[in-house]
């Protein structure tokens, strides 16, 4: 006989903590509209009270699996082989693609308040009137509590390992990726004989650096969509680090390899897509050394206080 474990939990804010066999999830709400996050994404719930009629659906695309280099078992199909190998080449340099959901936050400043008998609503409301209004105002301190409780940047395991995103000036936000490493672009790929045989190939090392680029850009292109999704800045610095091994002490450390000034009227311009990543990441002020035969190499990150605005 099985058992299910499930927990809910109320946070300070109104947030109210969801814990059970499938994974944690976090929601918010007030009387008529409740916002989650779980292990299949962002969903919302909205309703008119007193007349039984609601509605949901998704709040961007849920959060993608990590991949891996290569198919656990290989297709038995040759052309499905060959499919399914072009099919993870793309998701690797398509990250940017997917378009979340922009908060409007001057409606929810303007959101009329729950019924002053529902406590705990009226906790919620006040949480996001305030933090709207701070937002609106460029206060950092409430920009950074949605970067903090609101941004999806944990749940993107597809970018890379982790993310860092904080705010220190009212004009910008800086992220930090851990990226992917090399090792996520496969090897060898798939073919076709001329008899219609499965056969492979290996990929040179030209081919297995260029996509492992536009893997990397395509990651920073996400992070920026997300933020600048989230929050009415102009501004955001995007920093991908790389695990490298120190060869003066043996040990793994991370290493800046692309850092890049995305500013918001530029960005909405690109069609993202169309776009080539790494040209794209090109197009902005950025700091990045790469080459076709060895890839990345440490950068210095760029720094707001330096960048003209």
């Amino acid at each position: 006989m099985g058992f299910r474990f499930s927990k809910r939990l109320n946070l300070p804010g109104g947030f109210r903590l969801n814990l059970g066999a499938g994974g944690v999830g976090v929601s918010w709400g007030v009387r008529g509209f409740r916002v989650g996050v779980g292990p299949n994404g962002a969903r919302y719930t909205a309703s008119v009270p007193g007349t039984g009629a609601s509605w949901s659906g998704a709040l961007g695309a849920p959060p993608a699996k990590p991949s891996s280099a290569a198919p656990r078992s290989a297709p038995t199909d040759p052309s499905a082989a060959v499919a399914a190998h072009e099919a993870l080449v793309q998701q690797l340099v398509s990250l940017h693609r997917t378009a979340p959901a922009t908060w409007d936050w001057r409606a929810i400043a303007a959101a009329p308040p729950p019924p002053a008998t529902d406590a705990a609503a009226m906790g919620r409301w006040q949480w996001f009137h305030d933090v709207a209004a701070g937002v609106l105002a460029g206060n950092v301190a409430a920009c950074d509590a949605v970067l903090q409780h609101l941004g999806p940047f944990q749940q993107l395991r597809e970018l890379g390992g982790s993310i860092r995103v904080s705010m220190q000036q009212d004009w910008c936000v800086e992220a930090w990726l851990l990226a992917n490493r090399a090792e996520v672009v496969p090897t060898e790929q798939p073919v076709l004989t001329p008899t219609g045989k499965a056969g492979r190939r290996k990929l040179t090392a030209a081919r297995r650096w260029e996509i492992y680029q536009d893997h990397v850009c395509s990651a920073a292109l996400r992070v920026a969509r997300e933020t600048f999704a989230l929050l009415p800045l102009p501004v955001v610095f995007v920093h991908v680090a790389d695990v490298r091994i120190d060869p003066a002490t043996g040990h793994e450390g991370y290493v800046p390899v692309l850092s890049v000034a995305f500013d918001r009227e530029s960005f909405e311009r690109i069609n993202l897509d169309k776009v080539d990543p790494s040209a794209a990441v090109e197009a902005f002020d950025h700091a990045m050394t790469f080459k076709k035969t060895t890839g990345f190499a440490e950068v210095v990150p760029l720094d707001p206080a330096q960048v003209s605005r």
